[in-house]
């Protein structure tokens, strides 16, 4: 537990160096990578989510697709993560400040087609290491949907470490590369 302890840490210092600018260039290129994967186009229940200041922000997703798509948003509930549809006009700030719907209307994980799912780190393997809280592991196990890691290159390593819960990712896509997981 030490090492994701320390993982963590370090990740968090190498996203802590890049600028404003930087986040939102990137943030900007793995929103374009992901709408140009196979599929998109055809796909219409994505669940993703309203980034953390440290996170790679997805808003130019909902925005250039909310009309288009039907976009979820998690919302946090006790030690576990729902799922509600999102519409601009209807957020808030919820739990540990993350903006989601502040009309909840409770919807099954397994209707999505795609879930976009952040991470601290992800690894060649599509594994995923998230907060430590397993607020989406115990979320992506209820549900057969697409799940997409999304992180900078910097939180791309050869190897993390990982335990029998947790969820691997079927892809992982940053700013200069997209890993699909090994049948």
């Amino acid at each position: 537990m030490n090492d994701k302890r320390q993982l963590r840490q370090k990740i968090k210092q190498l996203k802590q160096a890049l600028s404003p600018e930087q986040r939102a260039e990137l943030s900007g290129k793995i929103c374009a990578a992901i709408a140009s994967l196979p599929g998109f186009d055809e796909t219409s229940r994505i669940m993703l989510y309203h980034a953390l200041p440290d996170e790679v922000d997805t808003s130019p997703m909902l925005t250039a697709w909310h009309e288009r798509k039907q976009f979820y948003l998690p919302v946090v509930r006790g030690n576990d993560l729902i799922v509600s549809p999102y519409s601009p006009q209807s957020i808030k700030q919820g739990a540990f400040g993350i903006w989601e719907p502040s009309d909840i209307q409770e919807t099954d994980p397994a209707s999505m087609e795609w879930i976009i799912v952040p991470g601290v780190a992800f690894d060649r393997r599509a594994n995923r290491l998230g907060r430590g809280k397993g607020f989406y592991d115990r979320l992506l196990a209820q549900t057969h949907a697409l799940k997409i890691g999304i992180g900078y290159d910097l939180q791309l390593l050869d190897e993390i470490p990982c335990e029998p819960h947790d969820i691997k990712m079927d892809m992982i896509v940053t700013e200069n590369n997209i890993i699909y997981k090994k049948q």
